[in-house]
């Protein structure tokens, strides 16, 4: 859409009404001109004004419904399909619109024209079904081709803030995380029958072309009526947030395995007519952008998500490869590997069910031009139509108050002071008997003996509280408003140390047991500092 003061999208300021941004960490609209400061009500306000201006200019003009029965021209009766909201008289070629399309709350106030005729919308997805032919969708589309219909789909376009919480999905993981972010213009299809996902992944379109909207648009269109109440609605714009954060947030806590719960703040909310192309083959949905061209089929199998399997494959590799320097028997190196593999793979898996996820298809973004009667697709991201969707951004308590950051959790100095530290401890008693050594008898080989306790206890400690403390303690640098970067530290967050993992040993196994290993693992190591010391 322009950027106009007609834009019921738009925001501007309240004092001097230049174009405002939203601050997703203040949570309100900084103007850019004066900086000014605007409610995030205000807008809302402003839209429903907006819309019932609109309204009563849209049905000034009441017999298109009032006729819809009944042809003025002929007398015949016209039947509308199902779920469509325009329909023509066969004999004369009058058309009609629904009365209950006319008159519902949900009219369409935008609108975006068709730019692809049904030919060219049908050329589009032949390219990529010949493309994709091996798989099965594509031949079910091709075979079916041409029963692709054009149809003006209901839609609300939703600009305004939204927040959400994500955790990881392992049971042991108890921090929630912060997330915020801008929905810059995002259509959400209010139809049952369709596919919201796979929809979506046909976007975006190109919201300088919408026009408000008037019924001489869709005269002898095809035109689906928005089925689904204000509640689905709601859970419809949530989902398609929740998918957009997925990547990042995914991303920035270095799991698949995530849980996102969203909430909408006051939020814009504007029903709209967008144009696409349509072919339903049982389970698969194929679209095609009747603006942009871009192409979107859905899958019938969903994919496996096995990325975690990763990091306990590596510790299995790791220990095997050193287990394996000690003992040359092939036979004691495989039933390591088969041992600790085990503990490796149940310990990672836990709050872990199967991940599925949904495969679509789709071209890459794209752009479609009219040149007199000459069709011209551009694809690919130079070019492409801007998807203005604000990813999501981490927020933190920091000095109280809430800052954007970025997240990680394996930095190089964590990564070198946790191998050193493994070192040390399973070398402990070696380091110590090397300054005791004045007579050079010491024999090191002995230190196996703490080590056939170390390696087990580094181990269970790694699974157990390490990468526990690691996940649960991320290093955070806040985002400046120059894109640099500063360390923080979360307010009430405690540093990762040795002293706190000894807390969390004392923790979890109380004083009885925290003694019983305590004294356990001194009297293995003056043992062991005994052996190397005195060999003989």
């Amino acid at each position: 859409m322009s950027e106009t003061n007609t834009n019921p999208l738009a925001v501007y300021c309240s004092y001097c009404g230049a174009p405002a941004e939203y601050d997703i960490v203040h949570q309100e609209y900084h103007c850019l001109h004066c900086g000014g400061k605007t409610d995030i009500k205000e807008p809302v306000k402003r839209l429903g004004q907006w819309r019932d201006a609109q309204k009563k200019s849209i049905l000034r003009d009441e017999n298109a419904a009032e006729e819809i029965c009944g042809c003025e021209n002929c007398g015949a009766q016209v039947i509308i399909p199902a779920g469509e909201a325009m329909g023509s008289c066969e004999f004369c070629g009058g058309k009609f619109a629904r009365r209950a399309f006319a008159k519902s709350d949900e009219l369409p106030e935008v609108i975006i024209p068709f730019v692809l005729t049904e030919d060219e919308a049908r050329a589009r997805l032949k390219e990529w079904a010949e493309k994709n032919q091996k798989e099965p969708e594509a031949k079910a589309v091709l075979a079916e081709i041409k029963r692709l219909r054009g149809y003006y789909l209901p839609y609300e376009l939703i600009r305004g803030p939204v927040t959400a919480e994500a955790e990881r999905m392992e049971t042991y993981s108890d921090r929630v995380y912060h997330v915020g972010g801008f929905l810059n213009g995002i259509a959400v299809n209010t139809s049952k029958q369709l596919d919201n996902l796979v929809l979506d992944a046909m976007e975006p379109f190109e919201w300088t072309a919408a026009r408000p909207f008037e019924f001489a648009f869709v005269a002898g269109q095809r035109v689906k009526l928005s089925d689904i109440d204000a509640r689905a609605t709601s859970a419809r714009v949530l989902e398609e947030v929740r998918e957009g954060f997925r990547p990042e947030v995914e991303k920035q806590l270095q799991t698949t395995g995530v849980t996102i719960r969203m909430q909408a703040g006051d939020i814009l909310r504007l029903p709209a007519l967008l144009p696409a192309y349509v072919l339903k083959i049982g389970k698969t949905l194929a679209v095609v952008n009747g603006q942009t061209g871009r192409v979107a089929v859905s899958r019938e199998k969903e994919q496996r998500v096995l990325s975690w399997l990763i990091e306990p494959t590596l510790l299995t590799i790791l220990v095997t490869v050193l287990m394996g320097l000690w003992m040359p028997n092939p036979e004691l190196i495989g039933m390591t590997a088969v041992v600790f593999g085990a503990i490796f793979f149940t310990a990672f898996s836990d709050g872990r069910g199967e991940e599925w996820r949904r495969v679509i298809f789709k071209t890459e973004k794209s752009r479609a031009e009219r040149v007199q009667s000459k069709l011209t697709v551009t694809q690919g991201e130079e070019g492409a139509i801007e998807d203005t969707t604000t990813r999501a951004v981490f927020l933190e308590p920091v000095g109280g108050e809430m800052v954007p950051v970025r997240i990680a959790f394996y930095t190089p100095l964590r990564i070198i002071m946790t191998l050193l530290g493994v070192i040390v401890y399973n070398a402990l008693p070696a380091l110590l008997a090397w300054p005791l050594d004045s007579e050079g008898v010491a024999n090191y080989s002995y230190n196996v003996v703490w080590m056939v306790l170390s390696v087990p206890v580094t181990i269970i400690l790694w699974i157990a509280i390490g990468r526990i403390r690691i996940y649960n303690h991320p290093v955070l640098k806040q985002i400046l408003p120059d894109g640099r970067t500063k360390p923080v530290r979360a307010d009430g967050d405690t540093p990762f140390s040795l002293w706190g993992m000894v807390k969390v040993v004392k923790e979890r196994a109380g004083w009885g047991g925290f003694l019983f290993l305590t004294g356990f693992s001194l009297f293995m190591l003056l043992g062991t500092l005994g052996a190397i010391l005195m060999p003989d």
